[in-house]
C-alpha cells in the first residue's frame, strides 16, 4: 500500500486536500471518484522504505523549491501560452531519450525548476490518469496550447510517432519565436525614434509654442499658417485626444470580441489575406504549415483522406481551411490532389506542377517535402522584405512628424526675429 496526497474539487467546485491509501494511482482514483471528488493533483507520498531514508524530505524540496504553499496548483491565470514552447520542448527532449509519454509528464511535474511548468505538467498528468490521450488533455487547456499544435499531436498519436511529431512542432514553434525576436528586434531603433519624436512633438506643442505665440501676439504680428495648424491641432488634441483614443481603444475590443466569433473570425480572416504583403505572407505560412503536415502523415502511413483530415485542423487561417476543406471533398470523390490545390487558387503553378510529378511517379511525399522548402525559402525572403519595409516606414513616419515640427519652429523664430528687428 502507497499513501497518495491529493488536491481535488468537490461537486460545488469546493477544494479539497488530503491523503490516503492505496495500492496503486488508479486504485487511488477511484477511490476519490467514490467520494464524489475531481483530482487536481495526486501524488505518491515519499516513505523511507523507497531508498530515500534519511533524506527523502530534503530530495524532494530539490525540486520543489519556491513553489509555494500550494504546490503546482496554480491558478489558470498564471498559465498561458508562454508555457507552450518550453513544456513541450522539455516533454520532447524526455521522450526521445526513450521515455514513456506518461512518465515523462509525471516527472517534469515534480523535476522542473518553473512553477507555472511544474503546475502545467501536473495538470496535464492529472487528465491523463483520468484515461484520456495527450492530444484530449491538450484541448483541455485551449489558453496554453493551440488548434494546430493538438492537432499534430493527435496525428503524431494516430501514427505512434509522436516524439518525431514533437521535435517537428518544437522546431516549428522556435522558428516563429526566432522569426518575431527578429522583427522585434528590427523594430527596437525605429519605435524609439517614435518615441523622441513624439516627446519632442509634446515639448514644442505644450511648453515652446504657447510662449512664442504669447510673444507674437504681445508684439501684435500673427503667427505663420504651419504654426498655427500646429496650434490648432494641438488644442484639437486637448479637447478630443481622450475621446479619440477611448474610441480607437473600444473599437479594437469591439473587433476583438467580434473575431471571438466564427462568423467574425471568418470574415476577418478573408479580408486579411487581401492586405498587400501580410496577406502572402500568412497565406505562404499556412500553406508551409499544410505540406510539412501532410507529407508527415503519408509517410507515416495514414491514408491520404485522413491525413487530409488532419492536416485541415492545423491550417490557422478559417478562409483556406475552407478551401482546403473543399479541395478534400474533390480528392474523396477521385479528383487529383494537384487539380484540387490549383483549383483553391492558393498554390503558385511551380508548386501544382511538384505535386502533379509526385503523383505520376506514385509517390507524392517527397513532392509535398519540396514544396514545403520553397516555401521556408520564400517565408524567409518575405521575413526580410517585411522587417526592411517596417524599419524604414517607421523611421520615415518620425522624421516626417519632426520635420514638421522643426519648420513649425523655424518659422515661428523667423517672424519674432523680424517683428522684433522692425520694432
Amino acid at each position: 500500500m502507497s499513501t497518495f496526497t491529493y488536491i481535488a474539487k468537490d461537486p460545488t467546485g469546493e477544494e479539497k486536500k488530503g491523503s490516503l491509501e492505496a495500492d496503486s494511482r488508479k486504485t487511488a482514483i477511484r477511490e476519490l471518484a467514490r467520494m464524489k471528488l475531481t483530482p487536481v493533483r495526486l501524488d505518491e507520498r515519499m516513505t523511507a522504505t523507497s531508498g530515500n531514508s534519511g533524506n527523502g524530505g530534503d530530495w524532494k524540496q530539490l525540486f520543489t523549491k519556491g513553489q509555494g504553499s500550494n504546490g503546482s496548483a496554480l491558478s489558470g491565470k498564471a498559465l498561458g501560452r508562454r508555457q507552450m514552447l518550453p513544456f513541450l520542448r522539455s516533454l520532447s527532449e524526455l521522450i526521445g531519450c526513450g521515455m514513456q509519454m506518461g512518465d515523462a509528464i509525471r516527472l517534469m511535474g515534480k523535476r522542473l525548476s518553473d512553477a507555472r511548468l511544474r503546475s502545467l505538467a501536473n495538470l496535464m498528468w492529472s487528465q491523463l490518469s483520468q484515461g484520456k490521450s495527450l492530444s484530449g488533455a491538450m484541448v483541455e487547456h485551449a489558453s496554453i496550447f493551440d488548434e494546430s499544435s493538438i492537432s499534430l499531436v493527435e496525428a503524431g498519436e494516430a501514427t505512434g510517432n509522436l516524439s518525431e511529431i514533437l521535435k517537428r512542432l518544437v522546431v516549428d514553434l522556435e522558428e516563429k519565436k526566432e522569426i518575431k525576436g527578429k522583427i522585434l528586434t528590427a523594430l527596437a531603433y525605429p519605435v524609439f525614434i517614435v518615441f523622441v519624436a513624439i516627446a519632442v512633438v509634446l515639448v514644442f506643442l505644450f511648453f515652446l509654442l504657447p510662449r512664442i505665440q504669447s510673444l507674437l501676439t504681445s508684439l501684435g504680428e500673427k503667427l505663420p499658417l504651419s504654426t498655427r495648424l500646429l496650434i490648432d491641432f494641438s488644442e484639437f488634441m486637448l479637447s478630443y485626444g481622450l475621446l479619440i483614443i477611448g474610441a480607437m481603444v473600444g473599437g479594437a475590443i469591439a473587433l476583438w470580441a467580434w473575431r471571438k466569433t466564427e462568423k467574425g473570425r471568418l470574415a476577418l480572416d478573408e479580408k486579411v489575406l487581401k492586405i498587400p504583403g501580410i496577406g502572402a505572407f500568412l497565406r505562404d505560412t499556412n500553406i508551409l504549415n499544410l505540406s510539412q503536415t501532410l507529407s508527415l502523415l503519408l509517410e507515416n502511413g495514414i491514408t491520404t483522406i485522413t491525413a487530409l483530415a488532419m492536416t485541415e485542423r492545423t491550417i490557422s487561417n478559417l478562409t483556406i481551411r475552407k478551401s482546403f476543406n473543399e479541395a478534400r471533398s474533390k480528392i474523396a470523390e477521385g479528383a487529383s490532389i494537384s487539380g484540387a490545390f490549383k483549383a483553391t487558387g492558393y498554390f503558385v503553378d511551380i508548386v501544382i506542377d511538384i505535386v502533379t510529378v509526385g503523383e505520376n511517379t506514385g509517390n507524392v511525399v517527397p513532392s509535398l517535402k519540396e514544396v514545403s522548402r520553397y516555401y521556408g525559402k520564400k517565408q524567409n525572403q518575405q521575413i526580410k522584405a517585411f522587417t526592411g519595409l517596417i524599419s524604414i516606414g517607421v523611421l520615415l513616419i518620425a522624421f516626417v512628424f519632426v520635420g514638421l515640427i522643426a519648420f513649425g519652429i523655424i518659422s515661428s523664430v523667423f517672424q519674432l526675429s523680424s517683428s522684433l528687428t522692425v520694432k
